[in-house]
C-alpha cells in the first residue's frame, strides 16, 4: 500500500511515522511550503518533499497529518489542487473528522478520519467516513498490529462525549474525592493513594459486572445517609455539595434508582 502525505504538523509524532515499511510505502509529501515538507520528510526518514499539493495528484491514497487548527486550510488547498475523483483521503490523528472534508467528497473523493483512542497506547484506533476510506484505514492499522473500531460519522459527537465522560468530566470527581479526604484529616499523599484505590476498584468492578457493580448508600437507596453526606459538604464545601446532589440525582436516573435527593 503506497500513499502520499499532506502535512501541517509533527508527522513524526503520529502513527504514520510508525508504519512498517514506511520508506517504500510513502511517496510525495506536500505542505504549505516546500521547507515544511522537507522538514517532515527529514523528521520521519521517508518520502520525498514536493513543492505543491498538485504534486500529490498521482497518489490514490492521501493522508492529512495536521493539528485540527490547520486542517481546513489543507482541505481547501487540496480541493483546489487535486483531481479528486477516485482519490481516498484520510485525516490522521489531528482531532478533526471527515465532515470538514465535505468539499473533497463533493468533488469525488472518498474521505474519512483515523485517530488513536486516548489511553490505548496506540493499540486501538477509531475511524469514520466513507466505505472505501474505511477499507484503507483498516489496512493501515492492520500493518501496526492494532485494532480498529469503526463508528458512524453521524454519531461522531457522541463518541466525543464518551471521551469527555472519561476525561474532562472524570477529573472533577477525582478532585472532589481528594478534597473530601483532605477535609476529613488525611495528608495529601495518603488522600491521593486512597482516591486512586477507590477509582481503580470501581473501574475493576464495572469491567467485571457493569452497572451491577454500583454500590454505596446511593445504590442501596439509603437516602438518609446520602443527605447526611450532602449536609456535611454544604457546611464546608458548598460546591461539592451541589456536585454530589446533582450527580446523585442524575446517577439514579441513569442507573434506574428512581426518585431524587
Amino acid at each position: 500500500m503506497t500513499f502520499a502525505v499532506a502535512g501541517g504538523g509533527r508527522v513524526s509524532a503520529s502513527f504514520v511515522a510508525r508504519l512498517p515499511g514506511l520508506e517504500s510505502a510513502l511517496g510525495p509529501v506536500a505542505a504549505q511550503s516546500y521547507r515544511l515538507a522537507s522538514r517532515i520528510v527529514n523528521s520521519i526518514g521517508a518520502g520525498r518533499a514536493v513543492p505543491t499539493y498538485k504534486d500529490l495528484n498521482d497518489s490514490t491514497l492521501i493522508l492529512i497529518c495536521a493539528p485540527v487548527r490547520g486542517v481546513a486550510a489543507i482541505v481547501s488547498a487540496l480541493a483546489d489542487a487535486l483531481e479528486c475523483k477516485g482519490k481516498i483521503i484520510l485525516l490522521c490523528e489531528g482531532g478533526a473528522d471527515s465532515r470538514v472534508m465535505a468539499r473533497l467528497r463533493e468533488q469525488g473523493a472518498a474521505v474519512g478520519s483515523l485517530q488513536s483512542i486516548p489511553g490505548s497506547d496506540g493499540n486501538r484506533f477509531v475511524a469514520e467516513g466513507d466505505a472505501a476510506a474505511m477499507r484503507d484505514a483498516k489496512r493501515l492499522i492492520r500493518k501496526l498490529g492494532s485494532r480498529l473500531e469503526e463508528i458512524s460519522t453521524a454519531k461522531i459527537a457522541e463518541y466525543a462525549a464518551a471521551l469527555s465522560f472519561g476525561t474532562s468530566l472524570f477529573t472533577p470527581l477525582l478532585e472532589a474525592s481528594l478534597q473530601c479526604l483532605l477535609d476529613a484529616g488525611m495528608t495529601k499523599a495518603s488522600a491521593m493513594k486512597v482516591a486512586e484505590g477507590l477509582f481503580q476498584n470501581s473501574l475493576r468492578g464495572y469491567l467485571y459486572a457493569g452497572k451491577r457493580s454500583w454500590t454505596g448508600p446511593l445504590a442501596s437507596g439509603d437516602r438518609a445517609a446520602v443527605r447526611e453526606e450532602i449536609e456535611a459538604l454544604a457546611a464546608s464545601r458548598p460546591v461539592l455539595a451541589r456536585l454530589y446532589r446533582e450527580s446523585a440525582n442524575l446517577a439514579m436516573e441513569l442507573l434506574g434508582g428512581g426518585g431524587s435527593i
